[in-house]
C-alpha cells in the first residue's frame, strides 16, 4: 500500500469517529450535557435586627487632675510622710522642710506687730486729747499695717515648709531623701486623681452635628480586654482643626473599680443612632469591578430547581464578621454565604441543607432495598 493510500485511510477513519461521536452525543446525551449539575452552596435567610450607628475614635486616658509636687521655698527635708504609690487624702502632709528660721521670722514679725499696735493706740489717744498730731497718727497706722503684712508673709512662708496634698489622689515614686536640700521647684513626686479620669479624642468634622455635650461614650481598653467603660462628653472644642479637619472632644470617666490608670490606650465609640436593618454574614458580599457590592439571592422555581440571582445592595455599618444591608434585600430572602466563586448569575444551585437531605433519603432508600 502506497503512502497516499495510507493517508486516505487515516482521514476516512477520523471522519468515521467524528460522525459516530456526534451521533452518540445527539442521540443519547445531548439534552443532559447542555446543563451542568447544580452547584452546592451554603445560604442563610436575611434577617433584620437593631443596628447601632457608631462614631469610632482613639484616645489616651488622663487623670482629671495631675501635678508634680514641688517646694516653693528652699530648705532641708526633715520628714517624709508618704509611701510610694500611696493614696493620699486632701490636705494630707507629704513632706516637711526645716522651718526653724521661718518660725523665728514669724515670732519677730509678731513682736513688731505688737509694738506697732501699741504705738497706734497711743497715737490715737494723744490725738483725741489734742496733744498729738495727725501726721504722728498716720505714721503709727502705717507702721502697724506694715507689721501686719510682714507677719502674714512670714506665716505664709512657714506654711510652705509643710507641703500637703491639694486634692485626693495617688502619689507616685519618691524623688527626694531625708536630709536632702531642696530648692524651689525641685521634683518631690507626682500626684494624680485616678478616681476621675478623662479621655481626649478627635472625630471628623462631618460628625459635628452628631456629637453633643452630655452624650454617653463607650471606651474599650487593650489592657482590659472584654470590658467596656462608660463615660460622658464634658467638652467639645469650639474650633475645628483646619490641618486635619477634626474636632477635639473630651469625655469624663469615673474609675469606680480603681483599675484604670492614666496613660492607658483606649478605643472610643459613640452611638449616634439605632435603626432596624437586615444583617448578613460579611462572607455573603460579592465585590464588583465597579466597586459596588452585591449578593447572590436564591430564587426557587419549583420543579425547575433553585437558581442564583445577582442582586446589588447598599451596605452600612460593619460589625464583627457581619455587615448591615441598607437596601437591595427583603427580610426572609435566601442569600448565598459560601460558594459564590463557583457560580454565575442564573446558575442552578443546590443548598447545602437540601443536599444533605437528598443524601439522607438516598441512604435510607438503599438501606430499605438491602
Amino acid at each position: 500500500m502506497n503512502r497516499n493510500s495510507v493517508i486516505g485511510v487515516g482521514v476516512l477513519a477520523a471522519a468515521v469517529v467524528i460522525l459516530a461521536g456526534y451521533f452518540l452525543y445527539t442521540r443519547f446525551g445531548g439534552e443532559e450535557m447542555d446543563h451542568f449539575p447544580p452547584v452546592v452552596v451554603e445560604s442563610t435567610a436575611a434577617s433584620a435586627r437593631d443596628v447601632e450607628v457608631k462614631i469610632s475614635a482613639l484616645g489616651t486616658l488622663d487623670a482629671d487632675q495631675s501635678i508634680i509636687i514641688s517646694p516653693e521655698i528652699n530648705g532641708i527635708v526633715t520628714s517624709i510622710d508618704f509611701e510610694d504609690g500611696q493614696r493620699l487624702e486632701k490636705d494630707a502632709t507629704i513632706i516637711s522642710i526645716d522651718s526653724g528660721s521661718l518660725k523665728a521670722r514669724t515670732m519677730q514679725a509678731e513682736a513688731r506687730l505688737t509694738l506697732t499696735r501699741a504705738n497706734f493706740d497711743r497715737a490715737q489717744r494723744l490725738r483725741k486729747q489734742g496733744s498729738g498730731t495727725a501726721r504722728a497718727l498716720d505714721e503709727a497706722l502705717n507702721d502697724m499695717r506694715s507689721a501686719e503684712a510682714d507677719l502674714a508673709a512670714a506665716k505664709a512662708d512657714l506654711d510652705k515648709a509643710n507641703i500637703v496634698a491639694p486634692f485626693t489622689g495617688i502619689i507616685g515614686l519618691r524623688q527626694v531623701s531625708l536630709g536632702q536640700y531642696l530648692k524651689a521647684g525641685d521634683t518631690i513626686a507626682t500626684l494624680a486623681d485616678v478616681d476621675h479620669l478623662r479621655i481626649d479624642f478627635r472625630v471628623s468634622e462631618v460628625f459635628l452635628t452628631e456629637i453633643n455635650k452630655g452624650q454617653v461614650v463607650n471606651v474599650v481598653l487593650d489592657a482590659l480586654p472584654g470590658e467596656t467603660f462608660k463615660g460622658v462628653i464634658t467638652a467639645i472644642d469650639p474650633v475645628i482643626d483646619i490641618s486635619g479637619r477634626a474636632i477635639s472632644v473630651r469625655a469624663a470617666l469615673t474609675n469606680e473599680s480603681g483599675r484604670l490608670r492614666p496613660g492607658l490606650f483606649g478605643r472610643v465609640s459613640i452611638v449616634t443612632q439605632t435603626r432596624r436593618s437586615i444583617v448578613l454574614p460579611e462572607s455573603a458580599l460579592v465585590p464588583q469591578k465597579t466597586g459596588e457590592k452585591a449578593v447572590f439571592v436564591i430564587s426557587d422555581k419549583g420543579e425547575e430547581g433553585k437558581f442564583a440571582e445577582m442582586r446589588p445592595v447598599e451596605t452600612g455599618e460593619r460589625m464583627t464578621g457581619e455587615i448591615e444591608i441598607l437596601s437591595g434585600l427583603k427580610e426572609g430572602e435566601i442569600v448565598v454565604t459560601a460558594g459564590q466563586l463557583k457560580i454565575r448569575p442564573g446558575d442552578q444551585v443546590l443548598l447545602r441543607s437540601d443536599e444533605e437531605k437528598k443524601t439522607s433519603d438516598e441512604n435510607s432508600a438503599s438501606d430499605q432495598e438491602g
